[in-house]
């Protein structure tokens, strides 16, 4: 087959998933993958070849705009693209824009490709259900051939605020490559630690929804329980200030150290302890999967779909976002027993690969595909 991706390059976990389900359906499955848009997915680096392309968007700059028309200019040249390469399959990630472009690219040229989107949260949740844009995100829907959701409270959500026909959409979770995310990585860890401490960690775009500031708060409490304990955060974003300030004004600069943006975070995860996301909205909670598949169990709010990656008790621990003190009560108590958090991070691995491998999870996209 050959399919097209329209994704985001942006570092975060909708591109992180696109790019990985391109590279699989190329270099596992043998299809021809054509990867869309403003800039490469930033994990493709080097690693173009005959089976998985890169296509780059361009977008005419005028006066009279008062921004780039990006969803219009993908449109029309995706439609050049589907009849030049005779593409079978788009798949878009994100309902805005790209499930729109490829709607419309599908009338412009003429050729009966076949679409698919995946859902990944805030496309439905924040931006896709305001009043402004949510005629356009139900008409991308409904001239969609398979939409996908990655969890089953993303589809509830579809339903409730578009009332899309349940059977119109397919759960297929996200998923972990053990290459990039697998306890053995600690071994090679640049990440230096302080000796004999614990080591929290915290990875999110730091945003509002991800409610990263709790983590600072969270991790204080935490503070005042356990000597020797240190706070690792992996990624930028809007609220990375008010995270800086927050530090400056409890004064635990010297236990907290901001990592920035990573490519490769899977040893910075696997020489952890413990993973923080204390998200108001999470409609699958990646950055758990990720450190569940390192043997690192995840200490994450009652949010969304997290619930069905981490079963509280068993491979990692829930908590009430209103209630952070039960998340310091909770962090504490596994942090100081290390034969239960061994205990915890093995079924966090096991439980990772055993339902989220991403081999599996291809199979059920390849089977979408050829339906």
């Amino acid at each position: 087959m050959n399919i097209v991706v329209l994704h985001y390059h942006r570092i975060g976990g909708s591109g992180v998933v696109a790019y990985e389900i391109g590279r699989s359906m190329a270099e596992d499955r043998g299809h021809t993958v054509h990867f869309m848009g403003l800039e490469p997915p930033f994990r493709l680096g080097d690693s173009l070849t005959e089976r998985m392309k890169f296509h780059r968007v361009w977008v005419k700059e005028y006066a009279v705009f008062d921004h780039q028309p990006y969803a219009l200019a993908l449109a029309s040249q995706l439609a050049d693209l589907i009849v030049e390469e005779k593409i079978d399959v788009i798949h878009s990630h994100y309902a805005l824009p790209h499930a729109v472009s490829a709607a419309l690219a599908r009338e412009m040229c003429g050729r009966p490709v076949k679409t698919v989107c995946t859902l990944h949260g805030t496309d439905i949740t924040v931006v896709g259900s305001h009043a402004s844009l949510k005629n356009i995100t139900r008409w991308a829907i409904d001239r969609t051939d398979v939409v996908t959701c990655v969890s089953d409270y993303l589809k509830h959500e579809t339903v409730k605020h578009f009332q899309t026909a349940p059977d119109r959409l397919h759960t297929v979770y996200n998923f972990v490559n053990p290459h990039f995310f697998h306890p053995r990585l600690k071994l090679v860890s640049g990440t230096p630690h302080k000796t004999g401490c614990k080591t929290v960690v915290h990875v999110s775009n730091l945003r509002e929804v991800k409610d990263p500031v709790a983590v600072i708060r969270i991790f204080h409490g935490m503070l005042q329980r356990i000597q020797c304990l240190e706070l690792f955060i992996v990624g930028e974003g809007p609220l990375l200030p008010d995270m800086v300030a927050l530090v400056k004004e409890l004064g635990i600069g010297h236990c907290v150290r901001f990592l920035g943006i990573r490519q490769n975070i899977g040893p910075i995860l696997a020489s952890c302890d413990l993973m923080l996301l204390p998200s108001r909205q999470e409609s699958f909670g990646l950055a758990a999967l990720e450190s569940m598949a390192c043997g690192v169990p995840a200490l994450a709010s009652r949010a969304g779909g997290l619930p069905e990656l981490i079963h509280d008790g068993e491979n990692g621990l829930l908590f009430d976002p209103d209630r952070p003190e039960e998340a310091v009560e909770k962090g504490v108590r596994l942090l100081e027993n290390d034969a239960e958090r061994k205990r915890m991070g093995q079924a966090a691995f096991e439980s990772a690969f055993s339902h989220f491998d991403i081999q599996k999870v291809m199979d059920q996209y390849e089977a979408l595909y050829r339906k």
